[in-house]
């Protein structure tokens, strides 16, 4: 008798390998046991290695004890974090494995959870509520790191002379800085008595939020038809949720997809029973019988339980701008992720180098990586901007995307279309930018970006 299947989690991003099913888009057929993958495949979501996989049985059982040891952050550390989501806790295990008896201390306003970010707009499907999302407590992972932790503490102020930071619970000291503030989740401002109500979903206490609002109810209108909208109306439209896309552009993901791939992805959508009210805004959001009574400035009426935005993030600057460090969309950093004061760093969703912010993990890795390297004495890892490689989390339609860095002048090229399967080409000129594949040419995705942008 056979063994029984088992999965596999991805512990960067919560992407789940079932055996049985396989990963067909990076063509690893159903049935495809997990020790059978050659060592070299990759997290097809976030680029991690295989070995950044456990079971899930395992990471479902792993829990932080109640007696583990504690560590206050220290009040002078050779290292201080702000900010305790990916990019901070990715910022203290490099530096800590640069630096092993370096003094590392993170501030946070938050509880400082180490979650799977990610997994946020792909839960509902796998069948995860928020508690099973939770991977450990900010102090279990600061005492697996050897380092202090201060959760529920705002930071207020920098004092960049004394290298000092100012808090709710008092002053603490530093060396070196590190700026994680991360990005707040944009909400359209609208009229109507209910318009308070609108909900984003940025982070586990947002989605806790979220998930506790669904009970009960069997409709949700999304404002919003970028990536993570277009993800969340896949994740609840697999739960026979009715689902309604308010969306500002002509075409879903129009700041990153091609028009040829998105209108295969919305006839797919909307076979699932997915409504898309294109080239329209929310006006005005009021309080109905059943929930919201929503008007667009195209007068398209719409009735719905509950209203998520998810149009944007802005970069949480207000820090860096007290401590009088150069800003534009971001923070700006240099290949080290220094600011324009050498002692401060900055990585993740507020940091910004040469004029791009790069929302995903796969940059805020290697960010960290430069950072420990030049604290380390070494800058050997310099932080250099590339073009993201992203795997959209759409059952419906497989895509991947690398958009250009800047998509000024140049346009989309179509160069195969055989069905769902389509590649095509960003080209400015000659010299081709980005692509985007759908359907089954998503397993030439690793191949095509090595051969575009590798050195």
């Amino acid at each position: 008798m056979s063994e029984d299947f088992k999965k596999y989690i991805c512990k960067t991003c919560g992407l789940i390998y079932d055996e049985e099913l396989g990963d067909p888009d990076s063509g690893l057929a159903p049935g495809t046991r997990f020790e059978d993958i050659p060592d070299d495949w990759y997290c097809p979501l976030c680029l991690v290695s295989k070995s950044d996989f456990i079971p899930l049985d395992e990471a479902k059982a792993k829990s932080s004890p109640d007696g583990a040891p504690k560590r206050k952050a220290s009040t002078h550390a050779d290292v201080l974090i702000i900010g305790a989501g990916y990019a901070g806790w990715q910022a203290a295990e490099n530096v800590r494995q640069a630096m092993p008896d370096a003094e590392i201390s993170l501030l946070t306003a938050c509880d400082g959870t180490v979650y799977p970010k990610p997994s946020l707009s792909m839960a509902l499907s796998q069948g995860r509520t928020p508690d099973d999302l939770k991977e450990m407590t900010a102090e279990a992972k600061a005492a697996e790191l050897n380092m202090g932790v201060k959760t529920r503490t705002k930071v207020m102020s920098i004092n960049t002379k004394r290298k000092k930071v100012m808090t709710t619970s008092g002053s603490f000291q530093y060396d070196k800085l590190i700026l994680a503030t991360g990005a707040k989740a944009l909400s359209p401002t609208v009229d109507g008595n209910a318009a308070q109500d609108i909900m984003t979903i940025n982070d586990l206490p947002d989605y806790r939020r979220f998930h506790k609002a669904l009970e009960g109810k069997k409709s949700v209108t999304l404002i919003g038809g970028g990536l993570i909208a277009t993800e969340l109306a896949e994740d609840l439209s697999s739960q026979d949720i009715e689902v309604n896309m308010v969306v500002r552009g002509a075409h879903l993901m129009s700041q990153i997809l091609p028009q040829a791939i998105s209108q295969s992805l919305e006839e797919k959508l909307q076979s699932k029973g997915v409504k898309l009210y294109k080239n329209s805004e929310l006006v005005d959001m009021n309080q109905a019988e059943n929930g919201y009574r929503l008007n667009t400035d195209q007068g398209e009426y719409i009735e719905t339980g509950v209203v998520v935005a998810a149009i944007g993030l802005a970069p949480n600057l207000e820090l860096a701008k007290k401590a009088k460090l150069e800003t534009n969309r971001g923070i700006c950093i240099n290949g080290a992720c220094q600011t324009s004061d050498p002692d401060i760093f900055a990585i993740g969703d507020c940091a910004e180098a040469g004029g791009v912010l790069q929302a995903y993990l796969e940059p805020i890795r290697r960010q960290a990586k430069a950072i420990a390297a030049h604290l380390k004495g070494e800058d050997t890892d310099q932080f250099q901007v590339l073009p993201s490689l992203i795997k959209t989390k759409t059952p419906s339609l497989p895509i991947m995307i690398s958009p250009p860095l800047h998509a000024t002048h140049g346009q989309w090229e179509q160069t195969m279309m055989v069905g769902d399967n389509q590649r095509l080409l960003y080209k400015e000129g000659e010299d081709v930018s980005g692509f985007a594949l759908s359907g089954d040419l998503v397993t030439s995705a690793n191949a095509l970006y090595q051969e575009l942008f590798s050195a």
